[in-house]
């Protein structure tokens, strides 16, 4: 039976792809194109086209709403989702057995409504400065976060996006 991606994985992995192509000499693409597969090896229902949609919904909400500081909104829109789930509480990925990062047995992710999510997003850390990613925290530091950990050092050039 194949397992759906967990909106919560999704838009982490959106949000890195958005702050790595602010970061580095790269277009987009190959980093929509590196983390689709990425995801593609694990879920039946991501692919470039979403990962690349949902990336630039993500610029483009901060390019409309004028954010000076994108690349830590970006930084603390991942931690929120890598982090805390949706009740505020930290997320648990890990129980006796099974985890969350095995996948969802019903599709939760739409690459329009994943952009669309992130706009509030961008004015709630405004009025929440306790959003922002906690100093010193990265990828690595997911409890029990398996494969997420390695993500934001993955290799990427530009024939991943040809």
């Amino acid at each position: 039976m194949t397992l759906y991606c967990p909106g919560w994985v999704y838009s982490a992995v959106c949000s890195l792809t958005a702050q790595r192509f602010l970061s580095e000499s790269l277009g987009i693409e190959p980093f929509a194109a590196k983390y689709s597969e990425e995801l593609a090896d694990r879920y039946g229902d991501v692919n470039y086209e979403m990962v690349l949609g949902t990336s630039e919904g993500f610029l483009r909400h901060l390019m409309e709403a004028e954010v000076e500081d994108a690349y830590e909104v970006l930084e603390a829109y991942a931690y929120n989702q890598l982090a805390v789930d949706k009740a505020g509480t930290p997320r648990k990925i890990k129980g006796f057995f099974t985890s969350t990062l095995d996948g969802v047995k019903v599709p939760e992710v739409n690459s329009e409504t994943a952009a669309k999510q992130f706009k509030p997003f961008i004015f709630m850390l405004r009025a929440k400065p306790e959003l922002a990613m906690p100093a010193g925290w990265n990828w690595t530091m997911i409890e029990d976060g398996d494969w997420l950990k390695s993500l934001p050092e993955i290799e990427v050039s530009f024939l991943d996006g040809i």
